[in-house]
């Protein structure tokens, strides 16, 4: 199977790293960042347990469930305790109730009893390709369940699971690089979109904004984990285990949507695989419609992402081309661009 095992290798499959992308990122909350938290109801949590492997749960109440005490610190309340290892980076990905765009923030956490108290040390906004490639926020859409007889190796074994995974829209990856370091990426496709390679469980590669912080990650060191959501459930499905990125062209080709075939997949090689009841669904009311912001108390995202990038510290003539060009206009005009002709 063909696998990537350098940067250079990615960013020749993928391309590099925009310079306008990578500023979006900020080192402490904003009033944008503030607002969102405040209009959230919802959020997915990575972190390293007590053994050293890759975890990720979820956390979920009324709209501003995190509080911010100050621009790096935030506090939410966890349903239970989690073996949480606060020596290594945790990563959090929140979402606000009919919003595309999700909030994320990295950084180091301590537990109390069953709060969890995050020092950001980095956060900004994700783009909305996988919450509208997933419809995450609409009805759930009726999929045939997945065949029953057919056996899977290992944690697969479950039919229960296999049902779950054959109808999945939606996926959070936590990864760590190196050093530690969190991050959350969402992924989203068609119901029914992730595929079992073996005893791996493969990711489809999809356009988003283009930071590919998962695979450089991975290529770092390879520990991670798994989110399966399905909107209208009251379960999630968790996969944690040792990830890499493949480019193998017939499992891609199988992977294939709106005739765009994937320019890679990430492999998950589950040690643990956990399909359970999510009291943090319950508690944000996640799926239900009538608790969904109105429009009218969104923010604006191009003013985010120009307000972003205009407080980036970076330095350099690149960085400054880009602040000059930054505005509300090019912005509306790249997004609606984007999602357009960059869905797949």
């Amino acid at each position: 199977m063909a696998r990537i095992h350098s940067v250079e290798e990615l960013e020749r499959t993928v391309g590099s790293r925009p310079v306008g992308v990578m500023m979006k990122s900020l080192d402490a909350l904003d009033e944008h960042c503030v607002r969102l938290l405040g209009l959230s109801s919802f959020a997915t949590i990575g972190f390293i347990d007590g053994e050293g492997r890759a975890r990720v749960t979820t956390a979920g109440g009324a709209s501003g469930f995190a509080r911010v005490e100050d621009p790096t610190h935030v506090r939410l309340e966890l349903p239970g305790p989690i073996p949480l290892d606060p020596t290594v980076g945790c990563g959090l990905l929140f979402f606000v109730p009919g919003l595309g765009e999700t909030l994320r923030l990295n950084g180091r956490a301590t537990l109390e009893g069953h709060t969890l108290r995050v020092t950001v040390e980095e956060t900004f906004v994700h783009c909305a390709k996988a919450l509208l490639r997933s419809a995450f926020w609409k009805p759930p859409v009726a999929v045939a369940p997945a065949q029953s007889g057919i056996e899977a190796p290992g944690p697969w074994s479950d039919p229960a699971v296999r049902d779950w995974l054959s109808r999945t829209p939606f996926v959070v990856v936590a990864s760590w690089d190196a050093q530690g370091n969190a991050d959350m990426s969402p992924k989203g496709d068609p119901a029914g979109f992730l595929r079992l390679d073996g005893t791996r469980l493969a990711v489809a590669d999809r356009p988003g904004n283009r930071r590919t912080d998962t695979f450089h990650n991975v290529l770092e060191q390879p520990r991670a984990a798994l989110l399966a959501l399905i909107p209208g459930e009251p379960r999630e499905l968790e996969v944690s285990g040792v990830a890499s990125l493949t480019t193998e062209s017939s499992l891609l080709a199988s992977m294939a949507v709106a005739d765009k075939v994937p320019k890679l997949a990430l492999l998950l090689d589950p040690h643990e695989v956990c399909l359970r009841a999510s009291p943090a669904i319950a508690d944000a009311g996640l799926w239900d419609g009538a608790r969904h912001v109105p429009a009218e108390l969104l923010p604006k995202m191009a003013d985010v992402f120009i307000d972003h990038v205009r407080r980036n510290p970076q330095r350099g003539v690149a960085a400054a081309a880009v602040r000059a060009l930054a505005s509300k206009r090019v912005m509306d005009w790249a997004l609606t661009q984007d999602y357009k002709k960059n869905l797949y």
